[in-house]
């Protein structure tokens, strides 16, 4: 997922400018080594993309969650034959998967477990 992540951050530093990526990229010299921009004038900075990294994580994160939370919609369904107790614990995970998004670091996201 790195990969997209920084594609995506680049894209969104270039403002959707063409780019080709012939490579890895872990730092400043892979950057301006092996990513191509159609228009060279609109190569952000190294800098510049890492300040959308931790932009582009969190949506990361939040896409992760919001499957999670639709994977689990049906438990929320007044016609499914489960106890109300185990209604609850669904709920209570429910509201930790939209807790997510206000732990600190999105590289250390601590998942809450579903319920059995």
């Amino acid at each position: 997922m790195e990969d997209k992540r920084l594609s995506n951050a680049i894209s969104e530093a270039a403002g959707g400018a063409g780019f080709v990526s012939y490579g890895d990229v872990a730092n400043e010299n892979d950057y301006n080594n092996n990513v191509v921009f159609s228009n060279v004038a609109q190569k952000p900075s190294w800098s510049a993309v890492q300040s959308n990294l931790p932009t582009q994580q969190w949506k990361d994160v939040r896409s992760v969650r919001d499957l999670k939370l639709n994977n689990s919609d049906w438990t929320q369904l007044q016609d499914v034959p489960i106890s109300d107790a185990k209604r609850e614990e669904w709920q209570v995970y429910r509201q930790s998967l939209r807790d997510v998004p206000s732990q600190s670091d999105p590289s250390n996201i601590t998942w809450p477990s579903a319920p059995v």
